[in-house]
């Protein structure tokens, strides 16, 4: 019984990777032929399964460029920058779609603060993980030879290897917090209307946002999202009105 268990989860999985490999072929060749509307279909059908990569967003943010949806563009560019984000294509291909989205709102330019900023974006978590844990094994090796045989620069190399770990670590901690605390989400519909409260009332609209705005997102209820923005103002909009960047 346990091997036939094994079988069909094996064959499942056989399967639904087939299924997959047959969407993103079938969203590639449309987009080859210039059906970018099917290719979105594909390619938004892939990540209604649960799956994603780098190449599948870039692909789906060249789709949605266009065919003009530039609000759609950015979250699929954002979105694959998060898993690579030193992908050149997809860091051009952003810069592009940002100047076609209107009445956009950025970042005041701040050598100090777009330092830190492309430092941050540059890395993913992981990426610091992995270097913390090298540099704690390379830590290890020279702990024990220098225990084996001391010399100099093993010992050097010794302490220059736990005060880079200590570095590592420290930047893992930053990142995480970061992401945490920093939860964005890509405004979809145009002249999207920002209430004080979550309700629809006239009476308590703030002002508008426009399509393709990247905002922070505060907290959810089932049908609204409180954001802010950089531009200082802070509300509540249709959750139907923003794409997440999670």
């Amino acid at each position: 019984m346990y091997k036939v268990f094994n079988i069909f989860f094996l064959t499942l999985g056989m399967v639904y990777s087939q299924n997959i490999d047959s969407l993103f072929s079938s969203g590639n060749d449309s987009y080859n032929k210039n059906q970018f509307d099917v290719s979105v279909i594909a390619y938004e059908n892939i990540l209604s399964q649960g799956f994603y990569s780098a190449d599948l967003y870039y692909n789906l943010g060249n789709a949605y460029y266009r065919l003009e949806d530039f609000a759609n563009a950015r979250w699929s560019y954002e979105m694959g920058i998060n898993i690579d984000p030193r992908n050149k294509d997809m860091i051009h291909n952003l810069m592009l779609t940002k100047k076609k989205i209107p009445n956009t709102i950025e970042t005041p330019d701040s050598q100090i603060l777009n330092l830190i900023n492309n430092f941050l974006t540059s890395f993913t978590y992981g990426d610091f993980v992995l270097f913390s844990s090298i540099m704690l094994l390379l830590y290890s090796i020279c702990f024990i030879i220098y225990r084996l045989m001391p010399s100099k620069p093993i010992f050097v190399s010794y302490y220059v290897f736990i005060v880079l770990f200590f570095i590592g670590t420290s930047f893992s901690v930053i990142k995480f917090l970061w992401e945490r605390n920093n939860n964005f989400g890509i405004i979809l519909n145009d002249e999207t209307k920002l209430y004080s409260a979550p309700f629809l009332n006239e009476n308590i609209k703030i002002s508008i946002f426009f399509s393709g705005n990247k905002v922070k997102i505060e907290q959810t209820t089932d049908k609204w999202i409180e954001i802010s923005s950089i531009d200082g103002r802070k509300g509540w909009i249709r959750l139907e009105d923003i794409r997440t960047l999670d």
